[in-house]
C-alpha cells in the first residue's frame, strides 16, 4: 500500500488490487439483475446493449443500481475492505459514514458530442457540488470491458491551491502552467484523493460504470454544505463505542449495567 503520507503531498493515493474478485462479482450480478432483470444473459455485451439508445437520463438509469447496491450493503462492503478501510481511517479517523446520494457514474463513448453525456465532467472540484475541504472522495470502475482500464486525469499538486474561481463548473482561472496525469485503474483499483484536487473524465472508447463515493468523519464539523446530504455510518471509534454505551451525556450511573445490548454488533468496526 502506498505510504499514507502521499495522501496530503499528492493530493490523491491509488489502492492497486482494494477489491476483492468475490466482491466485485457480486456488485456486477446486482448491476446485472437491476438493469436487465433477467430477461437476457449478463455480461458486459448485454450492458452495452442496455445503455444503446436510452430512454432516460442518465442518473435515472443509474438510480435503482445505486440503491439496489445500497440496500444489499454492497457499499459498506466496498468501505470496510481492508485496504480501503486502512487507507479512509488513517486519514480521516475511524468515526466514518458516506453520503448515500445515488452515486453512480455512467461514461458513454461521446464521438459526436461529450457535452450529451451529463456524467462527462471537464475540470472541476468535489467542493464546488458541496463537499468540504475535510472530506474525501473514493472512486472506483465497477462494470468496464474486460482488461480496459478507468482512466481518470489529475491536475498535479491543484490540492495545494484552494478554491478554484469557476462559473457553471467550468474553471475560470487557472496557473499559466501546470501539469497533469492520467491514473489509469482496472478492476478492483480504487483512487482516494481530495475534494480540493482537481479532476476530469477521460474519454472512454468503451461504456463504463464507476462509483464515487464522498466520505467524512462524522464528528468533524463540515466546513460547507455537507449537512443538507444524507449520510450512512459505517465505522465508529473506541471512545464513540463507549459514548453509544453510555447513550447520553448525562452519564446515568450504572444506566446498563442490567441491559443486555448488541447495538455495537454487524459491520461496525
Amino acid at each position: 500500500m502506498e505510504n499514507i503520507n502521499n495522501f496530503s503531498e499528492n493530493g490523491y493515493l491509488l489502492l492497486k488490487n482494494a477489491l476483492s474478485k468475490k466482491l466485485l462479482k457480486e456488485i456486477q450480478s446486482q448491476i446485472y439483475k437491476t438493469i436487465l432483470k433477467n430477461k437476457t444473459k449478463n455480461n458486459y455485451n448485454s450492458f452495452i446493449h442496455a445503455t444503446k439508445n436510452l430512454k432516460t437520463s442518465e442518473f435515472n438509469f443509474t438510480k435503482p443500481i445505486f440503491d439496489r447496491l445500497f440496500y444489499k450493503g454492497l457499499i459498506e462492503k466496498i468501505l470496510i475492505e481492508k485496504k480501503i478501510y486502512n487507507t479512509i481511517s488513517n486519514i480521516l479517523g475511524k468515526d466514518l459514514s458516506f453520503a448515500i446520494d445515488p452515486a453512480i457514474t455512467l461514461n458513454l463513448p461521446h464521438k459526436d458530442n461529450p457535452k450529451k453525456n451529463y456524467l462527462f465532467k471537464e475540470w472541476h472540484q468535489e467542493i464546488w457540488s458541496g463537499a468540504s475541504t475535510s472530506s474525501i472522495q473514493l472512486w472506483t470502475p465497477i462494470l468496464q470491458k474486460q482488461n480496459d482500464f478507468a482512466k481518470l486525469e489529475i491536475m498535479i499538486n491543484s490540492h495545494k491551491w484552494g478554491h478554484i474561481p469557476h462559473r457553471d463548473r467550468v474553471p475560470q482561472e487557472l496557473p499559466k502552467k501546470y501539469s497533469t496525469k492520467i491514473v489509469k485503474l482496472n478492476y478492483s483499483d480504487v483512487i482516494i484523493f481530495s475534494t480540493l484536487l482537481l479532476h476530469r473524465s477521460v474519454k472512454t472508447n468503451n461504456p463504463r460504470m464507476s462509483l464515487p463515493l464522498i466520505i467524512k468523519n462524522f464528528k468533524i464539523t463540515d466546513n460547507s454544505y455537507m449537512q443538507n446530504r444524507s449520510w450512512k455510518i459505517f465505522s465508529y471509534s473506541e471512545i464513540t463505542k463507549i459514548e453509544r454505551f453510555l447513550g447520553n451525556h448525562y452519564l446515568s450511573p450504572f444506566r446498563v449495567s442490567n441491559f443486555k445490548t448488541d447495538l455495537l454488533s454487524g459491520t461496525l468496526k
